[in-house]
């Protein structure tokens, strides 16, 4: 039976090329964009599903509550794993990974081989018993017990070691020289939380220094850690908040009463960390709404496919109705007539699911398609043969789905009208085709549109002004202590070269963090009181060389000794927050910092355009390394900001490399364009807008398809109308606008329900930004007007030459 299907489909298919064509083109374009997406989709959704103990693992956030400012934060302090997992007995374990340096830009060298690494932690030494890992050389259990030892990933020891087994080689840092005691293979690239190297937490002496209860409490208000805590299977983290008020009673009350503050924490699921976004200090995190965008991009793109091959199955429903009449009349019943076209629909999308995996194939390996989906994906059907059997399921669905109401449609045909006087067609079959291309603009219309806003909301970010000069600024980190001493004579240096307009000193990256701590801040009324602020050291002249505005007071200067650590800028945020009638004067102190506000500074974006600019305060930085601990001096770390003259850009970039290599020969120099840096905070909307952009192309020209054909049956259908038409005098443009105007019909219903969809989709996506755009009501105009001409367009090009004809055959025509 089935070969006999078989036989009758591959000849229907060789005596029709072009619907063949149009068909197989259509899905499996379709298919290939859904296989992308799935591979997308299956990253995202798995994360860190690695861990064999991922339902047993819990990062614990911290929440302060300072005066109704709210922070959380996915770090916390050092000293509370140890601290819960001794007083709850529910707790298993813990595993702390700690920060070593911001942004962990951290150099590793063997012999001449020195290279930067990003992602590096101190970490217990049971981590590879509660995390799962790939191990290549070393024993787990022991390999970060020696307080020297070090376990890396198999890239890292690659670039140093080559394929040799590093075990018992040594590699050192800033802060002293390790043994590497394990490999371990590179974490999957769904990890939340990925590292080339960890050292051993015992190198860091924490036990020692925390032995006393009233310094481990202390410890605990401050954050540089994340915490993992090792809970029964199926636990449930509502019961953790008992926990968490138990311990806040016990070993912080007293103290946190002094800061005007509350502590709680609370626990997140490793499965669910990679989605949570509301936690600050966190790794990169995605966004639900971009999963949900991709499901409906990929449903979307099958969807128009499907209507593709519906439509043109049943317009050609008056070239099979003899086909239908004779078999029926033969006796073959309509299950059996059913049972063939649905072998006609599967086998299409066989064929279309073997294109699609060519085209996925060349689209990775071929294209950037990876880096706009920010991941590294393929098929790798060789290591995962279950994958290709998803695959072929997934097929057999579309077929079935495509093809089902075109059996249903076919196999309805009656023999002897269809013998006598073919099939017309109904009322009811016109209406659903019409609905079908009406839900296919629908589609591509709310793509459009929403690549039209995604666009305006990304220029409107890139132009909105920020505060502050981004332009040709240069950021520099200073590693360590010793060359930290030697700014002074540094800017002494480069200020002998003209391209240099002007330097400053950072503790943190403007644009995308600041510290964030309690602090004591005199009110309205002259009363002291607690709140948090964001608060930031900077160094000379910081506002004049970000382009920053006053809006009173004065700069900070080192020329005033009442400057040096005594005074304070704030900003527009703060003294509206504080409810100040007059700012100038009022004493605000921050971690022992203690001073008056000398200037008010106009409202800057320190974080990114996600979030509105919060109350914060500039504290002038002095350089004093005295009291520095030894152990903290070879990691000690500011950023040198240099405003530099547009001119003549890679010389003064040579400059800076000769110096620097004069100053810190230590280092291989290292540095950024601020601009360039801001606009990594944007990397996933850009690449969501241009994956948008795309899918919204690939939804037009899987329509064109459609309608390029269904235009044809159309033509085809009414070629004795047109000629007659002509006869009377129709004029080729008229015939065109006429077999058009349908379409366009249904391209203004659809740009009227697609402007809905997309404008709350787009309003959802916007929430992600404090600032945006306003939704143009014009970009539903532009979208449906785009879709009017390529539809028409379409149409036009394929009804033209039936247009052109001579009257005379088309009256003949039978």
């Amino acid at each position: 039976m089935f070969t006999s299907f078989l036989k009758i489909t591959l000849r229907n298919l060789y005596r029709d090329k072009m619907y063949a064509l149009i068909n197989i083109s259509g899905l499996s374009i379709a298919i290939a964009c859904c296989l992308i997406l799935g591979l997308w989709l299956h990253s995202e959704l798995t994360y860190d599903l690695h861990n064999v103990r991922h339902r047993e693992i819990f990062r614990v956030v911290n929440e302060f509550n300072i005066n109704g400012k709210i922070d959380n934060f996915a770090i916390t302090s050092i000293a509370l794993g140890p601290m819960l997992a001794e007083d709850y007995a529910e707790i298993k374990d813990f595993v702390r990974f700690i920060i070593t340096l911001p942004r962990r830009q951290e150099i590793f060298r063997h012999g001449d081989d020195a290279f930067y690494w990003k992602n590096i932690f101190i970490a217990d030494d049971n981590v590879f018993e509660v995390f799962t890992h790939d191990i290549i050389y070393g024993d787990p259990k022991t390999a970060l017990v020696d307080p020297t030892s070090i376990a890396v990933s198999e890239s890292f020891a690659r670039k140093y070691f080559g394929d040799s087994n590093p075990i018992g080689e040594t590699i050192s840092d800033d802060a002293g020289t390790y043994k590497i005691t394990l490999v371990f293979a590179d974490l999957p690239e769904n990890s939340h939380l990925k590292y080339d190297a960890l050292k051993s937490v015992n190198a860091e002496q924490l036990a020692a220094e925390l032995e006393s209860v009233t310094v481990r409490r202390q410890a605990l208000f401050g954050i540089d850690t994340y915490t993992y805590l090792l809970m029964p299977e199926g636990y449930d983290v509502q019961d953790f908040r008992n926990i968490s008020d138990s311990f806040f009673e016990r070993n912080m009350v007293e103290i946190a009463k002094s800061y005007s503050c509350i502590w709680r924490s609370w626990l997140q699921p490793l499965a669910v960390i990679h989605f949570q976004t509301e936690v600050g200090s966190d790794e990169p995190t995605s966004n639900k709404f971009y999963v949900y965008g991709f499901i409906a991009v990929a449903v979307f793109i099958l969807l128009v496919a499907c209507i593709n091959y519906m439509n043109l199955a049943t317009a050609r429903a008056t070239r099979r109705a003899k086909e239908v009449g004779i078999r029926k009349i033969l006796g073959v019943d309509r299950m059996w007539l059913m049972c063939q076209f649905l072998v006609e629909s599967i086998l299409f999308s066989l064929i279309s699911l073997l294109v699609g995996l060519v085209l996925v194939e060349v689209a990775l390996s071929l294209t950037p398609l990876n880096d706009l989906l920010g991941k590294s994906l393929s098929l790798y059907l060789n290591h995962e043969p279950g994958l290709f059997g998803w695959m072929l399921v997934f097929a057999l669905g579309v077929g079935f789905a495509a093809g089902i109401y075109p059996a249903l449609y076919l196999s309805a045909i009656l023999p002897l009208p269809a013998l006598v006087s073919g099939v017309r067609t109904g009322k009811g079959n016109i209406r659903l085709r019409q609905l079908l291309v009406l839900t296919q603009f629908i589609i591509t219309i709310s793509v459009i549109a929403c690549s039209l806003l995604m666009a305006l909301q990304m220029r409107y970010i890139s132009n909105k002004s920020l505060g502050f000069n981004d332009e040709n600024r240069i950021v520099v980190p200073l590693r360590g202590a010793d060359l930290i001493d030697k700014i002074p004579t540094m800017e002494k240096e480069l200020s002998k070269n003209s391209n240099i307009l002007g330097m400053t000193i950072s503790m943190t990256l403007i644009g995308q963090n600041a510290l964030s701590n309690g602090a004591t801040v005199e009110n309205n009324n002259g009363v002291l009181e607690q709140t948090g602020i964001n608060w930031m050291e900077v160094g000379d002249n910081f506002i004049e060389v970000m382009g920053m505005q006053l809006a009173s007071g004065r700069d900070l200067s080192k020329k005033l000794l009442t400057d040096i650590g005594a005074s304070w800028i704030v900003n527009e945020a703060m003294v509206k927050k504080m409810g100040w009638d007059e700012p100038l004067g009022k004493r605000l102190q921050v971690e022992g910092f203690s001073g008056r506000v000398i200037g008010v500074v106009k409202d800057f974006h320190f974080l990114s355009l996600h979030n509105p600019v919060e109350p914060l305060a500039l504290f002038r930085w002095t350089i004093d390394t005295k009291n520095i601990p030894v152990q903290q001096r070879p990691i000690m770390q500011r950023y040198l900001i240099l405003n530099i003259a547009g001119e003549d850009i890679s010389r003064t970039l040579g400059l800076l490399e000769n110096t620097f290599a004069q100053f810190d020969p230590k280092h291989p120099f290292k540095y950024e364009f601020l601009d360039d840096s801001l606009g990594q905070l944007y990397e996933s909307e850009q690449r969501l807008m241009k994956l948008t952009g795309i899918f919204a192309g690939v939804c037009i020209f899987i329509s064109c398809l459609g309608l390029f054909a269904l235009a044809a049956f159309t033509t085809e259908q009414r070629t004795k109308e047109i000629g007659i038409r002509k006869v009377l005098g129709a004029s080729t443009c008229q015939i065109i606008i006429m077999l058009s105007q349908s379409i366009l019909l249904l391209v203004l219903g659809g740009a009227v329900i697609a402007s809905f969809l997309s404008y709350y989709a787009i309003d959802e996506w916007l929430t992600g930004f404090a600032y945006h755009t306003n939704i143009n009501p014009w970009v539903f105009l532009l979208s449906a007007a785009v879709a009017a001409v390529v539809a028409f367009a379409t149409v036009a090009l394929q009804s033209f030459k039936t247009a052109q004809a001579n009257p005379v055959n088309a009256l003949r025509y039978e």
